[in-house]
């Protein structure tokens, strides 16, 4: 079997291929989750996957599969396991071999958490593989955010700019558990619909909802209605009164364009940091590893250098087969 990056991630045996995430929609192409930038209609995701594809997008043409349920394509046998990364996410498992697309390992409130595979082949995302990335605590974070969200609803108010589909719901739970239900926007109101049809536990108020009397305490809303990319009237209103504005982002950690134009910035992150994907890939016992998806030199080369494992970027189409790769 050979693997590499043409239109997607391609897997080719003969004159027979599969496209994990590819880069437009195809009958045979499996997704792991519905960030844009992984999504495609008309090809092979997980039920909430769909469900989410729907609201967002509109699309509704999908073929569906529940986790751990065994699928063919093209004579290629599939199976979906728990990625941890949003609702319905999945790493995809194939003939050995293992695809994280986003992943999270340590856990978080709302998806679960990646649980290590074993595998002779590791495709593994590289979002923050270089040695310095490795994230704060995860509780300690949680706690300060408690702390914030507390304080501020309980004064001029709060507005928290968070990715719509994943770190959203992670604010709304972890206000949830400071005694705090939440406004939320329409578009992270949609998505968070659909955690609870899945059985997360979230509680929160559409803004739209809301009577023209009320005053949120704290406004859940998306990154770009912050950033003054897509301001919103909500966010203005708050911002008059004088609520203050968070956002939440790995990136918090490590970019000083993440705490731009606002009051306090939270390193959350639904993706594997650099220490906990290292012992992810340990775990897995892989024979070898191709990075995929951001900081993938820096990674590979961290992989062969601290765990002897075989690994590089994963290679365009023509470069390299798995089986030249040992």
């Amino acid at each position: 079997m050979e693997v590499f990056n043409h239109r997607g991630i391609c897997l080719k045996e003969g004159k027979r291929a599969i496209y994990l995430d590819p880069a437009n929609s195809r009958p045979d192409g499996a997704v792991t989750h519905a960030h844009s930038d992984h999504l495609r209609p008309n090809t092979h995701m997980t039920n909430p996957t769909a469900d989410v594809m729907k609201v967002r997008t509109g699309a509704k043409k999908a073929t569906t599969h529940n986790y751990h349920e065994r699928f063919k394509i093209n004579d290629f046998e599939l199976e979906f396991v728990s990625a941890g990364h949003v609702v319905g996410s999945a790493m995809i498992e194939c003939n050995g071999l293992l695809y994280t697309g986003d992943y999270n390992p340590y856990g978080t409130v709302t998806s679960g958490r990646a649980e290590p595979q074993e595998c002779d082949t590791l495709i593994v995302e590289s979002t923050y593989g270089k040695p310095n990335q490795t994230l704060p605590d995860r509780n300690q974070v949680l706690e300060d955010l408690q702390a914030w969200i507390s304080t501020t609803s309980s004064n001029d108010g709060g507005i928290i700019g968070a990715y719509s589909l994943g770190k959203a719901q992670e604010v709304i739970a972890t206000a949830n558990l400071a005694g705090t239900t939440p406004t939320v926007s329409n578009e992270v109101g949609a998505v968070s619909d659909i955690y609870k049809k899945y059985g997360v536990p979230l509680e929160y108020i559409r803004y739209e909802d809301l009577d023209e009397k009320e005053k949120p305490g704290l406004l859940v809303t998306s990154t770009s209605a912050t950033n003054g990319k897509k301001p919103n009237a909500a966010v203005q209103n708050m911002r008059k009164q004088g609520a203050k504005v968070a956002r939440v982002s790995g990136w918090c950690a490590f970019a000083k364009w993440a705490l731009r134009g606002v009051d306090a910035g939270f390193p959350i992150s639904d993706h594997a940091d650099f220490s906990d994907t290292m012992k992810f890939v340990e775990e897995c016992n892989p024979k070898q590893v191709y990075t995929v998806h951001g900081s993938t030199k820096e990674l590979a080369k961290q992989i062969e250098k601290k765990l002897r494992i075989n690994a590089r970027p994963l290679p365009k189409y023509g470069e390299v087969a798995i089986e030249s790769f040992n």
